[in-house]
């Protein structure tokens, strides 16, 4: 996916930022332009006054005085709006691709994230990037550009014998670019490769953070800390270690310019006049030497977003479940879990889903249920679907929120409670400080990992869906609790299709008829 295809596909208006551009040129050319005529202005005037000393005295002041404000309210009227526009711009794309990134992991259009991670940094830290690809990477290279060309074009006007010295930094920032191009683009994918590394490492640490004070002290958790973002911290060492090397090449060039336009027989008027933009192009070039870098991040990012072209691929719909030699993967360039298989569920069918362990049981509902893409095979399934996972999600939120989020319909009082009851939650939450309305998760009440199971079994009771599909929901739970739990699951669902992963005796009990998944 290309940076341009993208904002064609989000209908992004191409005005403003167009317009962006040519107020970065104004903006630039009115600084360079106020640097040089305020520089010829200043020693014009110094001259014209040493000259009225000897009688001699003919200068206009008006004119250039007139000209010098006219190119500062340029300069200042047009970086404001320049901000304004290119800042308006961003952040309509921020809205658009923000939403247009959600939707395409929820569909599972493009490179599929393969943990919850990826999904967070898709949705983060790339919209971060391709949302400032105009800020970083094309606004300062043009301006870098115009900055390079006004001094050379400037000389050719006033003093063509200082073309040649003037054409020196930006034949430098050129060759800066080309030559040192592969370098900055490779830094850039090791950078964004232990990013990724050093957050996840990180956050492994903070999950084992208990297990880990049992095996280390202080000290050596500090270390493995360290440890843990030292490659990232080193290359972000060895990219400022290469910018700070192509400034001070800049810095050269600029010098060597510099002190070769000092030495021509020009006028000192029009001399001072090129020295001083020379100096205001030095800062405006700067910014551009990292344009090869900020390119491959945000080429980075685009291939990880959903591709335009791509259409999230829909499972046909039925009363009833029909998997017809259905494989399945847990990523799509993986090879398949399990052997083909096939089978036929109505309303009212009840079934275990059963195999060795590594086979898939998890990566099987997921495919069912759509989440996932299958490997070969089809499905066609009910309009209304659920599932429960063995880590089942529910948002931090108030407990009746977040058991009715995004429920076709929302409960009354008895169904909300009755759906507690079933799951034998509702004495707990009657204890909870504000009931059903306390906050749950973080910042709040934290439930057991059986409690928090139980909750989203409540949830699935609440929504009702033609397919139910819960992954070990009985794990964890005492043995008698269990029983009761599934026995009612059971007869809550008598009329739906229910298909459980569990290889307890309880769902064997109540739930005798079984798919056994073979490698």
């Amino acid at each position: 996916m290309t940076l341009r295809g993208l904002i064609k596909h989000l209908n992004v208006k191409m005005t403003p930022l167009i317009l962006a551009i040519v107020l970065t040129i104004i903006m630039t050319l009115s600084s360079l332009g106020l640097l040089a005529l305020s520089g010829w202005f200043l020693s014009a005037a110094s001259i014209a006054g040493l000259a009225a000393l000897s009688g001699a005295f003919g200068f206009n002041i008006l004119q250039p005085s007139s000209m010098i404000r006219g190119l500062a309210v340029s300069r200042t009227l047009s970086r404001y709006v320049e901000r304004l526009l290119s800042h308006d711009a961003t952040l309509r794309v921020v809205v658009k691709l923000r939403r247009f990134i959600f939707d395409g992991l929820l569909d599972g259009i493009g490179h599929r994230p393969s943990n919850d991670q990826e999904a967070l940094d898709r949705l983060v830290q790339d919209a971060s990037v391709v949302e400032g690809a105009l800020l970083r990477t094309l606004l300062p290279l043009v301006g870098a550009v115009i900055a390079g060309l006004f001094v050379p074009i400037l000389a050719a006007i006033v003093a063509p014998s200082a073309v040649i010295p003037a054409f020196i930094p930006l034949a430098v920032f050129i060759g800066t670019l080309v030559v040192r191009r592969p370098g900055y683009r490779a830094l850039a994918e090791q950078i964004d490769v232990q990013s990724r590394r050093a957050r996840n490492r990180a956050i492994a640490l903070a999950d084992g953070r208990y297990e880990l004070q049992l095996a280390f002290d202080d000290n050596e958790l500090s270390e493995l800390t360290r440890d843990a973002y030292k490659p990232l911290a080193d290359l972000r060492l060895a990219k400022v270690s290469r910018e700070l090397t192509d400034k001070v090449c800049m810095g050269v060039a600029h010098a060597v310019s510099l002190v070769w336009i000092a030495t021509l027989p020009i006028d000192l008027p029009i001399l001072v006049a090129l020295l001083i933009s020379s100096l205001g192009v030095g800062e405006l070039l700067i910014p551009g030497i990292l344009v090869s870098f900020e390119s491959r991040r945000v080429e980075l990012s685009l291939a990880r977003l959903p591709h335009t072209q791509d259409a999230p691929e829909a499972q046909s719909q039925s009363d009833g479940l029909n998997v017809s030699d259905l494989q399945f993967s847990p990523t799509p360039d993986s090879d398949p879990l399990c052997a083909p298989f096939s089978f036929q569920l109505s309303n009212g069918h009840h079934i275990r889903l059963t195999g060795p362990s590594g086979v898939g049981k998890t990566t099987c509902l997921k495919t069912i249920i759509g989440l996932l893409p299958a490997y070969s095979g089809s499905v066609t399934k009910p309009d209304t679907v659920g599932l429960v996972e063995q880590t089942p999600w529910l948002p931090s939120d108030v407990l009746w929120r977040s058991l009715t989020l995004g429920l076709p319909e929302q409960p009354n009082e008895s169904e909300f409670w009755r759906a507690l009851q079933v799951v034998e939650l509702d004495e707990w939450v009657n204890n909870l400080p504000n009931q059903e309305r306390t906050w749950i998760g973080t910042d709040g009440v934290m439930p057991s990992g059986g409690q928090w199971r139980r909750l989203a079994i409540a949830r699935l009771i609440l929504q009702k869906p033609q397919l139910a599909l819960l992954d070990e929901p009985t794990e964890g739970l005492e043995e008698e609790l269990a029983y009761r739990l599934m026995e009612r699951l059971v007869e809550e669902f008598k009329d739906h299709i229910l298909i459980v992963v569990s290889h307890r005796d309880e769902a064997t009990r109540f739930i005798p008829n079984e798919i056994r998944l073979t490698p």
